[in-house]
């Protein structure tokens, strides 16, 4: 063995990642990521690996790395990644090269096949070493512990961005070891070697300081956790702000491992006071743009735009125009499916890695069309015939979740076999979605340009804001039983409107939608102006909202 320091502040680490398939014995790799790392920033190399023949990428491996099967074609055999690994372990003073991994348990068993024999590598986890040293942290995944820490990251979906993430860590923990104690490596495969009773379960104790938490108002607002960079991880809103925040931390079974991971690294918050829960729901789409928290997954703009089509759903284009008048909607993929749909094809349902083969999806048509009669009517056209069949299904009740027109078509993922039955109810739910998304589209057009008289269950005095161009242009105390105000632009055209529409307004306008529903089910006073004309009531307003 080398005589060099083994100062763990000093010592030169090999950090490596690997993803996969799946864990080994059944999965094959797909990347492999080593750097050097020691006290400066760490800069890593990565090699795709391509995948044994007849070998396939699962569909959730490929949307959490990034990797896709064309991109694996272009990689190099996993055992020349291997050599070149092990050459740079090889320039390490200390032999063998102290080598630290996170969570390395997935990886050891592919580096061991990969050795054909002794490991080069003296591997050390971060994951174990992060149990030990910070044993109330809710996780101990890389993100967290790198959150923890204060430095946020990416999507860490290749391995080169886990290499640096855990050197970073790695750096944080041999402080956390010095003070410890603990000062070398050797003394540091002691410690981990030694055998420690596990802790009786107790209580989670969470990182962010409690009177802190505990001094927020009961007031209605919006919050951001923070992390000890003040980077924002989470945008939300509260009816109550002190008993909003503060449930999060009352929870200690069943909470979401998304959320106990942000929870994991969230240190500070901070809030601003709304006049109302409605207005705080207002905010919130905007604060969520102005600071893409990593933990907020809807209202976000990345990977999002909006999409016109013409009355009968059959294409769609980026802008409006007189070939495309009908919009905004959220979802290119349900255009595209309803009109695969309209066409009897069977992309309507979903990717060609999920969808049927099409004797069955011929065969769920059939039994679609022989179920719905009115799919024969002759006087219409095959996508308003669909349009009809999705109203019908939507006025029956025929819906078992809240549908919303910009989910994602998961049809069939993770199904082992497609029957004609399954075909039948997906494209009656792919019906049922469209014509309620263009139901939607309508109402949000006219919402643009309005006006709305509430007031909150359990206050006494009433609100008003004014709608111009999709954002608020008024916000105001108010006598709960005053008419809203007629909307200064409700002479513009709808065809202005859409010209004129964003992701921002888009959302604003599909939140007071909400909001406008919670006060309804809540029995409290509430009226909407969109023009000259009287104002809905909470009856008419209701009847209106039933459809969007």
């Amino acid at each position: 063995m080398s005589t060099v320091s083994e100062s763990l502040s000093q010592l030169e680490v090999l950090v490596v990642d690997c993803q996969a398939t799946a864990a080994a014995p059944h999965g094959h790799l797909l990347e492999m990521g080593w750097a050097r790392a020691g006290t400066m920033t760490t800069r890593a190399d990565a090699r795709l690996i391509a995948l044994p023949h007849g070998e396939h990428i699962p569909d959730a491996v490929m949307r959490l790395t990034g990797i896709s099967e064309r991109m694996s074609q272009d990689g190099v055999d996993a055992h020349v990644a291997w050599r070149e690994l092990s050459n740079e372990a090889a320039t390490l003073a200390r032999q063998p090269a102290p080598t630290v991994i996170h969570f390395a348990r997935f990886e050891q068993p592919f580096l061991r096949a990969l050795a054909g024999g002794a490991l080069p590598l003296d591997i050390l986890c971060t994951h174990d070493i992060a149990r030990r040293l910070l044993p109330d942290l809710p996780r101990c995944s890389v993100r967290a512990l790198t959150g923890y820490f204060g430095r946020g990251v990416g999507t860490l979906r290749r391995s080169a961005d886990h290499v640096e993430a855990t050197a970073f860590v790695w750096r944080e923990l041999v402080r956390l070891l010095r003070d410890e104690g603990i000062s070398t490596w050797s003394l540091l495969q002691e410690w981990l070697g030694e055998n420690r009773a596990p802790r009786q379960r107790r209580r989670r104790v969470w990182p962010m300081p409690r009177n802190l938490r505990l001094s927020l108002p009961d007031a209605p607002g919006v919050y951001r956790m923070l992390r000890t960079s003040g980077d924002v991880l989470y945008v939300g809103k509260a009816a109550s702000l002190h008993r909003r925040i503060n449930s999060y931390f009352r929870k200690q079974t069943g909470v979401p491992e998304r959320t106990l991971e942000m929870l994991s690294q969230a240190r500070g918050i901070s809030f601003d006071v709304a006049p109302s829960a409605l207005e705080a729901a207002l905010i919130e789409p905007d604060e969520i743009k102005q600071h893409r928290p990593p933990y907020n997954v809807a209202l976000t703009i990345e990977n999002r735009a909006l999409w016109f089509a013409p009355p009968n759903l059959t294409t769609r284009s980026a802008q409006p125009s007189s070939q495309c008048p009908l919009g905004p909607f959220p979802s290119a993929g349900m255009l595209d499916e309803f009109g695969a749909l309209a066409a009897a094809e069977s992309r309507a349902l979903g990717s060609s890695r999920w969808r049927p083969d099409t004797v069955t999806f011929e065969a769920g048509y059939a039994r679609l069309c022989t179920v719905h009669p009115e799919l024969s009517r002759q006087d219409l056209g095959a996508p308003d015939r669909f349009l009809q069949l999705g109203t019908r299904l939507w006025r029956e009740g025929r819906r078992d979740r809240d549908v919303d027109e910009d989910d994602s078509n998961e049809t069939g993922r993770g199904l082992t076999v497609w029957t004609p039955e399954f075909v039948q109810v997906s494209l009656e739910w792919l019906a049922l979605r469209a014509a309620l998304g263009r139901r939607r589209a309508i109402w949000l057009t006219r919402l643009f340009d309005s006006s709305v008289v509430w007031r909150e269950p359990g206050d006494s005095c009433g609100r008003v804001i004014v709608i111009e161009e999709g954002d608020v242009s008024l916000s105001a105390a108010v006598d709960a039983n005053a008419p809203p105000p007629i909307p200064p632009g409700y002479r513009r055209p709808v065809a202005a409107r859409r010209e004129v529409f964003t992701l921002a307004s888009f959302d604003r306008l599909r939140v007071l939608t909400t909001e406008l529903k919670r006060l309804i089910a809540a029995g409290a006073p509430v009226s909407l102006r969109l023009g000259v004309g009287p104002a809905l009531d909470e009856s008419r307003l209701a009847s209106a909202l039933w459809w969007v």
